[in-house]
């Protein structure tokens, strides 16, 4: 029994001695954190600092990108990076930097006129801002256009774009509107100044000689060729005009003395020289119906039809009663014309005068020429006397032969005339 109790006793001392804090010494722990649990200590101690530096990076990174984002955006960006549009732009002559960069805003081409003044002058790059016209876009960002304004790419020519159908009054108005002339006092008197210019047109030549430009409004209406032209910056309301009348003898010259017949194959693949009309009308008469034809019809497929329709009427020494006639003198184009300008005794007036006008009431087209020199033959051989408005946003015509039938037709198409018209006088009194 002693001897079981000695050797309780010494296994339980053994068993303190192997949990005693003296075997636990500096030598184990250190060796417990190199293989054990904390091995990674020392380590951590080297990237911590390294870590908070470039959270630290980053966060700055971040907030100069968010800033940079915003004043590009608000300041630097293009207008509209989607646009396809080119602007023509001009810089006239002695202009400052402020006053460029303003107009670059206005014309929403640029979005901030400080950036724009800043960065030239930071560049150095004010003299380097030649006057003259450069084609911008609004998809193009500040340092584009310094770019381009800075290239010497700028021309000193202005497009302009005659439309057909215009009068002289409104293309006086409209070369004061793009900034090509002052006013429009003195392009409206040169257009009555017949001996300044009678040497530039042949056309107006002919009519000069043949004393038929009396009484007419303008004497030179009818006789301004609608195109696209490039002119200089400095062109004056004389140089134009030039242009204009120069461009017509082109185009008499296509329309008047072409030699090329037409030809059409038949059903039997048989070649035919197309049959063409023989007017009696002379070329200023053809002019002037040609500008009657113009004012007419808003399609150009319309254009023989109208014209077949007035020269059955001329042939049969009717009166053409066309409404553009009875407005040219008001210059109000209206769909339903006033009685009392349809009841005016004025030479341009077709509802009071019998034959054609005393002159052209706009410059024409080639394709109104070419009408007017050929209408529709069938047309004329079926005797078509009326037409009328259809719809009045589709620019169509209805055709007729006798007066029961235009006058079904104007009973059809009077109340959207009259729709149509309240609403454009409804616009118009908004707008003033």
């Amino acid at each position: 029994m002693a001897r079981n109790k000695r050797r309780a006793r010494d296994n339980r001392r053994k068993r303190r001695e192997a949990f005693t804090t003296e075997q636990y010494d500096v030598r184990s722990l250190h060796e417990e954190r190199e293989y054990g649990l904390f091995w990674y200590a020392w380590l951590w101690k080297l990237i911590r600092p390294v870590m908070a530096f470039l959270c630290s990076v980053l966060i700055v990174v971040g907030m100069v990108t968010v800033a940079w984002n915003w004043a590009y955006g608000e300041f630097l960006a293009p207008v509209d990076s989607m646009s396809a549009e080119v602007v023509s732009f001009e810089i006239e002559d002695g202009a400052s930097v402020a006053t460029i960069a303003q107009q670059l805003v206005d014309a929403n081409l640029l979005r901030n006129a400080d950036v724009f003044e800043y960065m030239v002058q930071f560049e150095g790059l004010t003299s380097s801002l030649s006057y003259g016209t450069y084609q911008l876009s609004p998809a193009m960002s500040v340092s584009a256009i310094i770019d381009e304004l800075t290239s010497g790419s700028q021309t000193n020519e202005r497009v302009i774009t005659i439309i057909p159908g215009w009068t002289c009054e409104d293309i006086a108005e409209y070369l004061v509107g793009i900034g090509a002339l002052e006013d429009t006092t003195e392009f409206l008197e040169l257009c009555n100044d017949v001996d300044r210019f009678v040497g530039s047109s042949y056309a107006l030549r002919a009519a000069y000689d043949a004393g038929t430009l009396e009484g007419r409004k303008y004497a030179l209406e009818g006789y301004l060729a609608p195109d696209t032209y490039r002119v200089f910056l400095s062109a004056t309301a004389e140089s134009i005009i030039n242009t204009l009348l120069e461009q017509n003898n082109n185009v008499y010259d296509d329309v008047f003395y072409t030699d090329t017949p037409d030809y059409y194959a038949d059903e039997d693949g048989t070649i035919h020289e197309v049959e063409t009309f023989q007017t009696t009308l002379t070329m200023d008469e053809t002019i002037i119906l040609a500008s009657i034809i113009e004012k007419e019809a808003a399609n150009s497929e319309d254009f023989a039809r109208v014209s077949a329709v007035f020269h059955n009427r001329l042939r049969m020494g009717w009166r053409l009663e066309s409404d553009p006639t009875a407005t040219y003198l008001s210059g109000e184009d209206r769909l339903i014309v006033p009685e009392d300008e349809i009841a005016d005794q004025n030479a341009y007036n077709t509802y009071y005068v019998t034959g054609l006008p005393v002159g052209p009431i706009c410059n024409p087209s080639q394709a109104a020429l070419e009408a007017a020199l050929n209408p529709d033959l069938t047309y004329i051989e079926e005797g078509y006397l009326y037409f009328c408005a259809a719809e009045p946003t589709s620019g169509e015509l209805v055709f007729a032969r006798t007066l029961e039938e235009h006058e079904a037709n104007v009973a059809q198409y009077r109340p959207l005339w009259e729709a149509y018209q309240a609403e454009q006088d409804a616009q118009a009194a908004a707008e003033e």
